[in-house]
């Protein structure tokens, strides 16, 4: 294929010898890449400049975008959102599941970090220590991100900031009246005008937040939550995303009357027995609410969800109302519930019921541990059996040793191969829940665009390698509404990440102790095969290596709906 295009302006570098996947599912063709001020300005056989990069026998696609991630507090300490830089990513969304930062009055910032403590499990010292709120409206929140941001970034409003700054405590307790919700559409209207990509909202049911309270979205009534979401057609731009739990089907009814594309997350397989619907089920009414013109996308994931999971703050299991209690509680009170044979025997029951989730205790290792190194990697179910008791107690037993250091490693989900290829390729669902910046002390799956690539597209053959690269770029761009991101074209942002595709491999977690306050979390190294990776042109990985020291000015923009 021959392709040569250009904007007339002459590049000041140039990407050469590369095969170029152009990011919109078109064949790869062998092509230069030229780039000055941020853009593209030159695609063709021959493309010289005074600064010239190697790609020899490389892939040259668009940088991944990342489409849900809770960056939303790590950017204000953290420009440069790792580990997903590292990964290939060059832009992000934040805001997901309902929370945003902003807005939000000076009141409620305890509150609104509490929810993130205990719904993200982000640390609560990390955050009072990372956030320095000089902002309290979404489009100053979105100012202090532009003043400094490593990669592109862009956010939802977030239903529960938005109901905090309009209702303050009362969101936590009550429906809003007409004139609150009237405020609510004002903040999210103003947030939408500034830059933000759409609103977010959280009905899952099972987010439990501030002193043991459900999120405060899950208080709103139907009529406020699509008024709210009909904000996005009045205003004409922006998208919604929806973390509706199990009651998902209304979405693609309410779509055609919205007029504005839909997320919502996830569309996950759950192992029998869960109180989850079968993942087949829930793909059914996908595929029919397409058919009938629904403009919904549920999110999909290469990655089983896997956490590591501790005592010391539970979050995992606070659906099952005996855990949720443990929300509202300070450390030395779970002890004492941990403590309780009574309390032991409920918690046990309760989870062993598979009512709220299934913890497939047969699936359950010893993941870390500074007291008992040598029981690393055995099932609980095996110790149980050896001592005489149920795998929970011990859990607990082994957590009290270590003072709650203990982590267990959990699979919840998404671990039936045949089923996700079937979700991979399904026709509108697209690739998201990373979850980057959330959880970060269970897991990390900020490489899961690298591990959709090479496990699933190369070493699997689950598509071909341009629409595995389209999936992670124009694909997420056309949603979001980017017209300059996500593809290879004159014109268009360079964005741009370079793989050696046969060397590409994902690396898997490590557990590191960076964030403020000395706040531990996992983190993904940068994988082998990520050869050169360029942020609006400017290069922050070249031959493998981190280019980011000695830059002057960072190279990330807010993204933003044309």
């Amino acid at each position: 294929m021959s392709v040569h295009e250009s904007t007339g302006a002459a590049p000041e570098l140039a990407i050469r010898g590369g095969t170029v996947v152009d990011g919109t599912g078109g064949a790869p063709y062998r092509a230069d890449v030229g780039i000055a001020a941020g853009r593209i300005t030159a695609v063709g056989p021959t493309v010289r400049a005074p600064r010239e990069l190697d790609a020899s026998g490389a892939l040259v696609c668009p940088g991944f975008l990342d489409l849900h991630t809770h960056y939303d507090p790590q950017v204000l300490w953290d420009p440069w959102l790792t580990p997903t830089s590292w990964q290939g990513v060059t832009g992000v969304v934040a805001g997901n599941c309902g929370l945003s930062m902003a807005p939000c009055p000076p009141e409620m910032r305890g509150s609104l970090l509490r929810i993130l403590e205990h719904v993200e499990d982000m640390p609560l010292p990390a955050l009072e220590a990372g956030v320095d709120w000089t902002f309290t409206s979404y489009p100053e929140y979105l100012g202090r991100v532009r003043r400094a941001v490593g990669i592109n970034f862009g956010g939802y409003v977030g239903h529960n900031a938005v109901r905090l700054h309009a209702m303050g405590e009362a969101a936590h307790d009550r429906a809003a009246t007409p004139d609150e919700i009237d405020r609510m559409r004002t903040l999210v209207a103003d947030a939408l005008r500034a830059g933000a990509l759409g609103f977010s909202t959280d009905r899952s049911g099972f987010h439990i937040g501030d002193r043991g309270r459900p999120v405060p979205s899950m208080n709103a009534t139907q009529d406020e939550v699509e008024a709210l979401m009909t904000v996005t057609a009045e205003v004409g731009r922006g998208i919604c995303h929806v973390a509706p739990g199990e009651d998902f089907a209304w979405l693609y009814d309410f779509q055609p009357r919205l007029g504005r594309p839909i997320t919502w997350s996830a569309l996950l397989t759950y192992p029998e027995g869960s109180p989850r619907a079968p993942w087949s089920e829930k793909l059914a009414v996908h595929r029919a609410g397409r058919e009938a013109g629904a403009d919904v996308h549920p999110q999909v994931t290469c990655r089983p969800i896997v956490q590591r999971f501790s005592l010391a703050d539970p979050s995992s299991f606070y659906s099952v109302p005996v855990w949720g209690e443990l929300a509202a509680l300070d450390t030395a009170g779970r002890l004492a519930r941990y403590r309780d044979p009574a309390w032991r025997e409920r918690a046990f029951r309760d989870l062993d019921s598979r009512t709220w989730v299934n913890p497939r205790w047969a699936d359950i290792e010893i993941a870390e541990s500074t007291a008992h190194t040598a029981l690393i990697g055995r099932r609980v179910t095996d110790l149980a059996a050896e001592r005489g008791t149920d795998p929970l107690a011990v859990m607990i037993d082994l957590a009290l040793d270590d003072d709650l250091r203990t982590r267990f490693g959990i699979t919840f989900a998404n671990d039936d191969e045949a089923a996700l290829r079937t979700l991979l390729t399904a026709e509108g669902c697209v690739l998201g829940l990373s979850d980057a910046g959330a959880h970060t002390g269970q897991i990390c799956d900020a490489q899961m665009p690298v591990d959709y690539l090479a496990h699933w597209v190369r070493d699997r053959g689950l598509t071909d390698v341009a629409t595995g690269i389209h999936r992670l770029t124009g694909e997420p761009a056309a949603l979001l509404g980017l017209a300059d991101r996500g593809r290879i074209a004159a014109g268009a942002a360079a964005d741009i990440a370079v793989l050696d595709w046969d060397a590409l491999r994902a690396m898997p977690p490590r557990r590191t102790a960076d964030a403020p306050a000395g706040g531990e979390r996992l983190v993904a190294d940068p994988p082998p095969g990520l050869v050169h990776v360029l942020v609006n042109g400017t290069p922050i990985r070249l031959a493998g290596a981190d280019a980011t020291a000695g830059l002057t000015a960072l190279p990330g923009r807010l993204l933003a709906p044309a």
